[in-house]
């Protein structure tokens, strides 16, 4: 009897609680079931019952298993399981359009029926797998898919650990699989055994722990060879089997267990000398013993433990040999780069130049897809180079590179520093270092400006070598807050650099004029470079142009040309510059007053860093956008996350970044009601910057931000802080008197410092030229004008502003609902934002995220945000309860 058509003993609780898991599925719902426990313990077999549940209930089932062997491409079992093709875009953003042809294949699969994902050893995933596994299941929450997935207990590397971390911070229910009790062991045994097991062999069941695989191993030995002998461990069990196999098969199966978990035909044929006929009789007789077993298309052993202990009976040494032979045996019969690499990883000897040369190969193929598995293998390489070669200090740089695209920021960063010590050739240091800086200004700015200040520094460097250092130097300098260091590289490169690095300067230039106060210099520049470059390559100069616009007090400017920033990068399939556009249209929105878009566009932003990565930008942008919102819709929960978040940018290097993190701080804190001291803490760099060149609060800065920096002040009796911030904001409007939007919040700042309620009365009439409404708002209030000011919060949507003044009116024996509408019936679609709406629209039709995502020109991270808000609002969980309530109320 075949071990699944055996009955499942013991594990009634965790079947039941998957049999309820799939009737919710069935009737339109999600969940998330985690699967733990020791290998032997059942994992795969309770996996195996799930699939027959949903067969019965008419769910589909996707399955797939992760293998620490497998040589096919990352993510490639996803792919297959729901027949989606795989992505076409090479590069880092391999993973962004991977994650989406899953996402667009799972949502069209769950549209037609509901389904189940179940996934075995799952601690052996690919990073590109881990990662799909531990971000769809939220971004595709409203969908009928129960995710099963079961792995071991013990095995605790990063991709795994942070995969279950995120899983069960998600909501996944995690069952347990520990050993079976005495009567589910004795049934067990009986079940095998073919008769009620004696008190004896229930001693040694008992004895064996009453693992289900022990079990089902000891009465199959007691069954076929009499014996009553408890094993120490299954490899005995296993191995006594092996022992009566003829001398072919246990060749086979000896030589494929240190190989693969699958059994590479070709490969073993060359290493066995023997066609792939011939080896037919020692797979038949194996599976008849049960060790191996079909998997698919492939032939797999039965368990791990099975080839484990296969595996232990060949010496380490001969192990290393078999795989190195096989290593080159792959390479003859044309198998993939990385089964070459992972079959030489562990077992080349220092100086092996075709390992090194597959490791690289294999370590450049899998950076798009999972960069963590691709520095594991650069530092492989690198081991096996000889140190003070030239061939070492390339490895260094690439290995470098790859710690930095993988987050892992402090090796990268090690590592890096040692080419310091390396004798390189001026050039090969330049290259490799420009690389690295090139790669890590989205997420160490300073990081970016050290490796090309080391790199301008080198020696009898070509003069274009050079001055891309510094361009690129320039640029990041800008970014860290630098502005006076900024000025002077930047100055260089125009004099002495020919294009593109002049373009890249002067636009770089125009961020120095900006915080020199000389707002027409910046705009000229911007729009020099903009006319220069034609549109060749819309995000850039384009992007900062917008933004000036937006500083000026025109985000609505600025938004119509992230519109067409987003549509040329939806167009082109850049999904880099689909981010930046992006981040720069949720602070764009926040401008604008328009807070649910803003929110959703940074939430979206912030989720794209599981494929695109995060770093100083994103956090600077999005994080600060998401934190904004939050404290003026009243969500003080999530804000005071986004601030935990913004731990990391208060300890970053770079100025700039940290100044903005501490600008978070302070304003959750105050939100809070926090010591005072605790906010003159957060605040006292900023404080001290006011005057100098840069933007002190957030990044790109905001005049209005200087209002409500005199506010805090004030409100902590730190007047001489608030004095300061006066005088930068006048001096800002003195020198650009072209700019009335300067004038508005630098009249506005000392109106507050002085009392002046004429002075802020004359900013309010500014003000209303702008489509700014939140600092209008706050003028207004300011102003004692409250019934006005709880208008213009409640238009916007600024609930916990809404609800300050509203408190004010009532001290003053005025009284004004909330004008937020019940949140019953049909009553609850009102609560929906104009974009929510058409989102909905479009979801209740049947299109997938990624097809509302082109229709609307934004990212499908955005319109996930947008559901997950309107869900909310509906009261619901699940697309197939928006379809119903769609059909009444939208009239379908």
């Amino acid at each position: 009897m075949d071990r699944h058509d055996m009955p499942l003993r013991g594990r009634d609780g965790e079947l039941a609680e998957l049999t309820r898991r799939i009737g919710t599925v069935h009737n339109g719902g999600a969940s998330i079931v985690v699967v733990t426990g020791p290998p032997g313990s059942g994992k795969t077999r309770l996996l195996h019952e799930a699939q027959r549940v949903a067969a019965a209930h008419d769910v589909r089932t996707v399955r797939l298993a992760g293998d620490p062997d497998a040589a096919l491409a990352p993510g490639e079992g996803l792919l297959r399981g729901l027949d989606v093709r795989p992505p076409l875009q090479p590069g880092a953003e391999h993973r962004y359009w991977f994650l989406q042809e899953v996402q667009d294949g799972l949502e069209h699969a769950a549209h037609r029926r509901p389904l189940l994902i179940a996934v075995d050893d799952l601690q052996w995933c690919d990073d590109l797998t881990l990662l799909a596994l531990r971000v769809l299941p939220e971004r595709l929450a409203g969908y009928p898919i129960l995710w099963l997935l079961a792995g071991r207990e013990t095995d605790s590397t990063p991709g795994y650990a942070t995969t279950l971390a995120r899983l069960d911070a998600g909501g996944a229910t995690t069952l347990i699989l520990g050993d079976l009790d005495d009567d589910a062991a004795a049934r067990m045994a009986a079940d095998v055994l073919g008769a009620a097991p004696s008190g004896e062999l229930l001693d040694l069941a008992r004895s064996a722990g009453n693992t289900p695989l022990l079990i089902r191993e000891l009465m199959t030995g007691i069954r076929e060879e009499g014996r009553a002998d408890l094993p120490a461990r299954v490899r005995t069990l296993v191995q006594r089997r092996l022992a009566r196999l003829p001398r072919d098969t246990r060749a086979v199966l000896e030589v494929a267990s240190v190989l693969s978990r699958r059994l590479l035909v070709p490969c073993l044929a060359d290493l066995l000398r023997r066609s792939p006929a011939q080896l037919l009789d020692s797979v038949r007789v194996a599976i008849a013993e049960d060790l191996l077993r079909s998997d698919g298309d492939d032939l797999v052993f039965r368990h791990d433990l099975v080839r484990e202990a296969i595996r232990a009976t060949v010496p380490p040494p001969v192990a290393r040999a078999l795989r190195r032979e096989a290593a080159a045996a792959a390479a003859r019969s044309g198998s993939g780069p990385l089964e070459v690499a992972a079959l030489m990883a562990d077992s080349a000897e220092p100086g092996d130049q075709e390992a090194i040369a597959a490791l690289r190969t294999a370590a450049a193929l899998l950076a798009a897809d999972t960069p963590a598995g691709a520095a594991d293998l650069s530092r492989r390489a690198l081991a096996l180079t000889r140190a003070g070669t030239a061939q070492h200090q390339e490895v260094t740089a690439e290995t470098v590179r790859l710690l930095w695209l993988a987050g892992r920021a402090h090796e990268a960063t090690v590592l890096g520093r040692t080419l310091l010590h390396d004798d390189l050739a001026p050039e090969a240091e330049a290259a490799a270092r420009i690389g690295i800086a090139a790669v890590c200004s989205q997420y160490s700015f300073a990081e970016a400006v050290r490796q090309c200040a080391i790199t301008a520094g080198l020696p009898g460097l070509p003069a274009r070598t050079r001055t891309s250092a510094l361009a690129l130097m320039g640029v990041n300098q800008t970014m860290t807050g630098d502005i006076t260091g900024a000025g002077t590289t930047l100055a260089e490169v125009v004099r002495d650099a020919d294009e593109p690095h002049r373009a890249l300067a002067l636009a770089a230039l125009s961020v120095v004029a900006l915080y020199r106060d000389d707002w027409a210099g910046a705009t000229e520049l911007a729009d020099e470079v903009v006319k220069a470059r034609a549109g060749a390559d819309l995000w850039g100069p384009t992007q900062w142009r917008g933004y000036l616009d937006a500083l000026a007090g025109r985000p609505d400017l600025a938004l119509e040309h992230a519109a067409s920033g987003i549509r040329v990068a939806q167009r082109d399939g850049q999904a880099w510059q689909l981010r930046q556009w992006s981040m720069d249209r949720c602070r764009l929105l926040f401008d604008a007053g328009r807070l649910d878009d803003a929110r959703a566009e940074a939430e979206g932003v912030l989720a794209m860093a599981d494929e695109l990565g995060a770093g100083n930008y994103a956090d600077c942008t999005a994080l600060v956008t998401a934190a904004r919102v939050a404290l003026h819709t009243g969500d003080l929960a999530a804000a005071r996350r986004y601030d935990a978040d913004a731990q990391r940018m208060r300890a970053d290097e770079a100025p700039l970044v940290r100044r903005a993190g501490r600008w978070i701080g302070a304003l959750v804190a105050v939100a809070h009601d926090r010591d005072p001291d605790r906010i003159r803490e957060l605040l006292a760099e900023v404080a001290g910057t006011f005057g100098s060149p840069g933007p002190a609060l957030g990044s790109p800065m905001d005049p209005a931000d200087d209002v409500l920096f005199v506010r805090i002040a004030l409100s902590i009796g730190e007047r001489d802080w608030a004095g300061r911030a006066v005088a930068a904001a006048e001096q800002r409007s003195a020198a650009n008197p072209s700019y009335p939007f300067l004038a508005a919040t630098a009249g506005h700042a000392r109106g507050l410092l002085d009392g002046d309620r004429d002075r802020i009365i004359a900013a309010i009439e500014t003000y209303r030229a702008f489509p700014r409404p939140l600092p209008l708002a706050a003028a207004i209030e300011d102003a004692a004008e409250h019934e006005e000011a709880l208008t213009v919060y409640d238009r916007v949507g600024a609930t916990r502003d809404a609800a300050r003044v509203r408190g004010e009116l009532r001290r003053r024996g005025i009284h004004r609902r909330p004008a937020a509408p019940a949140a019953t019936g049909a009553d609850r679609w009102s609560r929906l934002t104009v974009t929510e709406l058409a989102v909905v629209e479009k979801i209740a039709a049947g299109a997938t995220n990624r097809e509302v995502a082109a229709a609307m020109f934004v990212s499908p991270h955005t319109v996930n945000t947008h559901v997950r808000h309107a869900f909310t609002k509906l009261g619901i969980n699940s697309r197939v309860e928006l379809a119903r309530l769609a059909v009444r109320h939208l009239g379908g």
